[in-house]
């Protein structure tokens, strides 16, 4: 019995040694970054999902390379804070409207996590009617918070494929 034992240790020590190489990882492209300037923040309170806050969305200012405007005065951030864990992490919820430089209106919303440091991960969903913008429907875009004086900033990526294995 030990033998079969041996035998299937180096078995598992082999392949272990042959394991394939991990994938490629993805690229990523800059989209904007999105300066937002909010109102008075309002407590829910402690329920089911943790504390929540509301503070309403006043306004700011988009910027990159495809994408350049403002937020309209809508939308919000719905976020709670996890009461039960060490650190209170924050829970990103966030709708908000962007207005382009041309006109077109992209509705954008917004979940994460804050992180250790204060700064929040931030994964994004967008949706709009126009013909120009369309693209941005069927990305899947990420971006890192930070919290500025005059409120949140977001820089914001794409996720770009890699070439397909030869």
């Amino acid at each position: 019995m030990k033998f079969i034992y041996s035998i299937l240790a180096l078995a598992g020590l082999s392949a272990a040694a042959k394991a394939p190489k991990p994938p490629k990882p993805p690229g990523v492209t800059y989209l904007y970054t999105v300066n937002i300037t909010g109102g008075d923040s309002y407590p829910v309170g402690n329920g089911p999902y943790g504390s929540r806050i509301v503070v309403p969305i006043t306004g700011g200012t988009f910027s990159g390379p495809r994408l350049n405007g403002t937020v309209m005065p809508v939308g919000g951030e719905w976020g709670t804070f996890d009461a039960d864990h060490e650190g209170g992490a924050f829970h990103i919820d966030v709708r908000q409207t962007f207005k382009t430089d041309d006109g077109a209106y992209i509705q954008v919303m917004e979940g994460g996590a804050s992180q250790p440091d204060g700064s929040g991960h931030v994964y994004l969903r967008f949706d709009t009617g126009s013909e120009k913008y369309y693209w941005i429907n069927n990305i899947v875009a990420f971006g890192v918070l930070h919290r500025t004086p005059t409120g949140p900033t977001i820089d914001t990526w794409m996720i770009n494929t890699p070439p397909a294995p030869k």
